[in-house]
């Protein structure tokens, strides 16, 4: 039976995949705020940001039997709502096939801002080896939902689509491989 490495290791990007965009002033400078009542005495003003993100660091995986197990995706970077931070997160996915979809939960974050996010596993959030054994390279991509956040983040609430790649050294086992990703989109966000 072969082995094949699955894009999933790399949500986180996504993420995991999950950045390098524009400085936070473009970004403010883009935004829109919203006012919406959430309750008679008060208002809670929602913006709408454009959101880019660019990370590099380290994923584990456990292939085995058919499935990977991502357990720990971490990984460092700049996003233009609140800067420099730290993305991580963790996923699995089918390894059966050259191709494979991916599924995961996430986070990027910097000091009281954050940003929670799901990749949910599905045909459309792929990641595809160039080999079946030795040194391979996934190239991912896929949406990343927020659902949620604190300080900058909070109330972090879209879609970021994002793309990246992971380099391997084997198809089997336990490894630990270098990821880069990238993640753009729009972003409400509550002020």
């Amino acid at each position: 039976m072969k082995k094949h490495v699955p894009g999933v290791a790399l949500v986180a990007l996504v993420a995991v995949g999950l950045f390098g965009g524009p400085a936070l002033s473009a970004a403010a400078a883009s935004a829109k705020t919203i006012a919406s009542p959430t309750s008679p005495a008060a208002l809670t003003k929602v913006e709408t940001v454009a959101f880019s993100s660019s990370y590099s660091g380290k994923a584990s995986l456990l292939i085995n039997n058919g499935k990977a197990t991502i357990p720990s995706i971490t990984g460092s970077g700049k996003n233009s709502l609140f800067g420099a931070s730290k993305v991580s997160g963790s996923g699995s996915a089918a390894a059966s096939e050259q191709c494979d979809p991916f599924g995961g939960k996430g986070s990027i974050a910097a000091g009281a801002n954050k940003i929670m996010f799901t990749v949910t596993q599905s045909s459309s959030q792929q990641g595809c080896a160039n080999g079946e054994s030795g040194p391979v390279t996934v190239t991912f991509h896929g949406v990343a939902v927020a659902t949620g956040g604190k300080g900058k983040g909070n109330g972090a609430a879209g879609s970021l689509k994002f793309h990246g790649s992971l380099k391997l050294g084997g198809t089997s086992g336990s490894q630990d491989g270098s990821f880069t990703v990238t993640l753009s989109g729009t972003l409400t966000v509550k002020a």
